[in-house]
């Protein structure tokens, strides 16, 4: 068994969907035994980018490498900082030299897991959401914020980019990059999903409450939102990682 001090269950599934011909997305999920955090991350090749796949597989190796290298404990907001700017300096060297028109990139969302506490980092529209059920309030909130061109959300509603993803910050296009990192505390039975847009592009929210607030262990809830996006007719690929309190998962029934 997999003892972790974060007490977290966590499943990941990714799908090319119904017309892509390869999966530009890449996930991660680390959970040490006897670690002190988990370490999950969903990373989407940009559309429209050449090799977008190279850069997500870059982003979430880089992630792996550094969790090898640096104790559970020390999975801060530096780490996460350091790491995935190394990843974007990585993702950036290999298209300057080689001079790629249409430079590869990826979005990124992050999150490091403690027992009282979860860390989020993001860069372009992969988001990380939170399930924890609180009076008066939404149980369902998106703790990331996506990252869009000025004026995207009405050229949206006016069918001006149906079926298009634009963001305004990604992996590897840049050599700079200034990420999204915020720190929240991880509120008693607290459920998060991690995915790529292609989950979300055609669900509304109250799918996504449905499925977390059911009881469902990780394994099911994460088979059961990307079979929901696949029937929704989402064409791009789909990447999901649940994140569920071991105590409430089906695992300990």
């Amino acid at each position: 068994m997999n003892i972790n001090f974060a007490q977290l269950e966590t499943a990941g599934e990714s799908s090319i969907g119904p017309v892509r011909h390869h999966n530009e997305d890449s996930f991660l999920i680390c959970t040490p035994p006897g670690g002190s955090a988990v370490l999950a991350a969903v990373a989407d090749g940009i559309g429209g980018h050449s090799r977008g796949e190279v850069a997500s597989y870059i982003c979430c190796r880089e992630m792996a490498a550094a969790a090898r290298r640096v104790p559970s404990e020390k999975w801060d907001a530096e780490f996460l900082k350091e790491t995935l700017l190394h990843a974007n300096a990585q993702i950036f060297d290999f298209n300057y030299s080689n001079r790629r028109l249409k430079p590869m990139g990826c979005t990124v969302a992050a999150a490091v897991f403690f027992k009282d506490k979860v860390i989020c980092a993001s860069a372009g529209d992969s988001r990380i959401y939170e399930f924890a059920r609180c009076a008066g309030k939404n149980p369902l909130r998106q703790l990331t914020t996506d990252h869009r061109p000025e004026g995207y959300d009405e050229l949206l509603r006016e069918g001006h980019l149906q079926h298009i993803s634009l963001v305004s910050k990604s992996l590897g296009t840049a050599k700079y990059l200034e990420l999204d990192i915020q720190e929240f505390a991880r509120p008693e039975n607290a459920r998060y999903l991690l995915c790529s847009d292609g989950l979300y592009n055609r669900q509304p929210n109250q799918v996504f409450s449905g499925v977390l607030g059911s009881g469902a262990g990780a394994r099911e809830a994460a088979g059961q939102l990307l079979r929901g996006a696949l029937l929704s007719g989402e064409r791009d690929n789909i990447t999901v990682i649940c994140a569920i309190p071991a105590s409430n998962s089906e695992s300990d029934k």
